[in-house]
């Protein structure tokens, strides 16, 4: 620890000390479990709410707007991936506590279980090996489930072409480990050539000031970057307002966290204009957007924010 503060080369010596750790026998560093082939993050059951607690914003919400409302909460992947963590792992249950919350919703609030749909998928690519996230892959299932609730037919998964944007992304679980024993990642992005195309985004800040993005989500600077995983909805904002050439009245309120980012591009096939709501940006109320303009409402939400966030 002193040799840290007082001289250089802070993640060579992180990285000494965490080796040492794993030859020694732990399992795990700064809160995230070593496996195999992925880095699994610890889930904590303190100061969890109780699931009528965590279910009450949308609640509220709903009871005030009587809007037809959507709610998806993601599980992490260490729920999905329990059987990789080491013995005796102290981990928090998520499943039963999703259906619980769900349970605890006002009737007319639509739920989708994310839970058993990349439970079901588990074999594949759903999570990232070294970030939090989901992957598209994992995210696009859970669309065509959401997509058809919300009344549409979702788009087949062969009209999308997928592109690899990078091959090298480490996350936010290799920024808390330094560990390098852990494949990198890959990023997709997926295009609908023959569907929507976005005619404008804009964002805006906690003051209300603009910021014109022309007609593109994805940054290609966030590539060169530390954190890759803004390619996919750019540097975050309080709210962001993308217009399609959709040509229907349907228009779309999503409440979400960064687990929304690599799904929104699915949604962008069905509305004309999407609202954005970043959760990690701004209270839910007072909004920053006026619910009665909208057709539908989604709130999209890992489940270890949404608890905290509530």
């Amino acid at each position: 620890n002193y040799l840290q503060q007082h001289i250089g080369f802070h993640d060579t010596l992180f990285r000494i000390k965490s080796n040492t750790d794993l030859f020694l026998g732990e399992k795990m560093i700064q809160g995230v479990y070593i496996t195999d082939d992925m880095l699994l993050e610890k889930l904590n059951s303190n100061d969890i709410p109780a699931p009528t607690a965590s279910a009450q914003p949308i609640n509220d919400f709903y009871e005030q707007t009587q809007i037809p409302t959507y709610f998806v909460l993601v599980p992490s992947a260490s729920e999905i991936y329990r059987a990789k963590l080491p013995t005796n792992a102290i981990n928090a249950e998520q499943k039963n506590r999703i259906q619980q919350i769900y349970l605890s919703t006002t009737n007319g609030i639509h739920c989708i279980d994310a839970h058993n749909i990349l439970s079901s998928l588990k074999d594949n690519y759903i999570y990232y090996r070294t970030d939090t996230h989901w992957t598209c892959y994992g995210a696009y299932y859970v669309y065509q489930s959401a997509i058809q609730k919300m009344g549409f037919t979702p788009v087949p998964y062969q009209r999308f072409v997928i592109s690899h944007i990078s091959t090298d992304f480490r996350g936010n679980l290799y920024e808390k480990t330094l560990y390098n024993n852990i494949h990198a990642d890959i990023l997709d992005e997926y295009r609908n050539e023959s569907g929507a195309q976005i005619t404008s985004v804009t964002a805006y800040d906690e003051n209300g000031q603009q910021e014109i993005r022309g007609n593109h989500l994805y940054d290609t600077i966030a590539l060169s970057q530390s954190n890759q995983y803004q390619y996919y909805l750019g540097k975050p904002s309080q709210k962001l307002v993308i217009q399609t050439n959709v040509e229907n009245d349907k228009k779309l309120l999503l409440y979400k966290d960064s687990f929304a980012d690599c799904f929104i591009p699915f949604l962008i096939q069905h509305y004309h204009e999407i609202c954005i709501i970043n959760l990690e940006e701004t209270p839910m109320i007072p909004t920053p957007a006026n619910p009665q303009e909208y057709t539908h409402v989604l709130f999209l939400s890992s489940l270890q924010f949404w608890d905290s966030y509530v």
